[in-house]
């Protein structure tokens, strides 16, 4: 009788917190959203920089600062916590990644100065590796695919496009309320901390999909793992990476000072709207090249991305802010095409417990493209001025994009020349080879 009364309670715990769980279609919008606001809430502060500037004091090269130090932060938690979520699963590893995020909003309305300011991105950035990782794997596990080996269609969309369509959402909005609403220096980060407390809710009510697999404190070894069967394919699509991700963390540290001094616009909704004309069409331009084959999306979006980055040079050249968004946007869709691309050559075929490594391996090679040109840029300002900088930086882009597509087009020559030698019929031993 004891036996069958202790066991009692727990079977109707255990019954009860399933009956809390969402439903698998529920948890994946959850989780996705989630994904895409911790996006977001990174790009609030961006639309703030011109105040900052004006208040503090805080310079070009100190913004290009507040980047790499939004970096650092977020390669140290792809490359010690990447994994994690394997073994102590998808739930709990995004919800501490929901909680360094409001913690680095809530120390953003304290800025007034530089060190506040890059406390907060630091946080920022780690709460953004984390996502990066265990949130990505956890809409990846709840997207079942439609064939075997193939993620599914609203994983791979998130996943590529979710991140860096934050960045819009959340710069457009945060330039809005800067420049229309009451207390901007605090209210923009109030309303993202509160929206990720909502995140962190739907995640906490979500199904665990990891099957929690031993070795947690080998797990934190600093490592990129990439299966042998991608090695190949990872240097080409880094590539790529690096080339989109350098321009989206020039836009996303100087756009605002490029538009007030080359295009003659302050406002701080313009600011949040020129660092959007980029981030929010790489997100549309995913699901654009979804029917490519995944090589043909790369290469033809870093073509079309050294085109247009070629166009955003001549319009800053000319002074003319319908050119600056016009080539803003295609090298936008172009952006979202080849990350795509890359996303979808990699995560085909591998296994669950091979995705958070991947993943992590993608991010960290994305946002150091990302933030040691642009840290360079900004050091660089003060001596040769923002329109040379601006000139260097996208010459820089362009190199990086044929470049890729050099290794992408060499790469696949070669896996298809040995897929020919490894299909050949083998010769017998008394047949003369033809």
């Amino acid at each position: 009788m004891a036996t069958i009364r202790n066991s009692t309670p727990v079977t109707r715990t255990a019954g009860a917190a399933a009956r809390w769980r969402l439903p698998r279609p529920a948890a994946l919008a959850s989780v996705s959203a989630a994904l895409v606001l911790i996006g977001a809430a990174a790009g609030a502060p961006a639309p703030l920089y011109g105040l900052y500037q004006e208040r503090f004091g805080i310079t070009d090269g100190d913004l290009t600062a507040s980047l790499a130090i939004y970096i650092v932060p977020a390669a140290i938690a792809l490359l010690i916590f990447g994994r994690l979520s394997n073994h102590i699963g998808r739930r709990s590893v995004s919800l501490l990644s929901m909680a360094f995020g409001i913690a680095g909003l809530l120390v953003l309305t304290g800025v007034d100065g530089l060190s506040l300011l890059l406390v907060g991105r630091a946080l920022q950035g780690f709460a953004t590796g984390l996502a990066m990782s265990a949130v990505a794997a956890y809409v990846t596990d709840l997207d079942p695919p439609r064939q075997p080996g193939v993620p599914g269609r609203i994983a791979t969309a998130v996943t590529s496009g979710g991140p860096v369509g934050g960045l819009a959402i959340g710069a457009v909005i945060s330039g809005a309320i800067v420049q229309y609403g009451s207390d901007p220096r605090h209210l923009v980060y109030y309303i993202f901390a509160a929206v990720l407390a909502v995140c962190g809710a739907g995640i906490f009510f979500s199904p665990e999909t990891s099957p929690r697999l031993p070795g947690t404190v080998t797990s934190l070894t600093p490592a990129v793992r990439i299966p042998a069967a991608v090695r190949v394919l990872f240097i080409g699509a880094s590539a790529i990476f690096v080339a989109c991700w350098a321009l989206a963390g020039f836009y996303q540290a100087l756009a605002p000072s490029l538009s007030a001094v080359e295009l003659g616009h302050t406002g701080s909704l313009f600011a949040g709207l020129a660092v959007a004309a980029l981030v929010a069409p790489s997100a549309v331009g995913g699901p654009l090249t979804a029917r490519l084959k995944p090589r043909t999306a790369m290469i033809t979006g870093s073509v079309i991305l050294s085109i247009a980055v070629v166009g955003v040079l001549v319009a800053v050249a000319e002074h003319s802010t319908p050119g600056f968004f016009a080539a803003s946007i295609v090298a936008g869709l172009a952006f979202g095409g080849a990350f795509h691309g890359g996303m979808r050559t990699l995560m085909g075929g591998l296994a669950p417990a091979d995705r958070a490594g991947v993943l992590s391996g993608i991010y960290l090679f994305s946002y150091l493209g990302a933030a040691i040109p642009a840290f360079v840029a900004g050091e660089l300002i003060s001596s040769w001025g923002l329109s040379t900088v601006t000139r260097s930086y996208g010459g820089l882009v362009i190199f990086l994009a044929l470049t890729a597509i050099a290794i992408v087009t060499v790469t696949a020559r070669r896996l298809s020349a040995s897929r020919h030698r490894a299909a050949a019929p083998v010769p017998a031993e008394n047949e003369a080879p033809a």
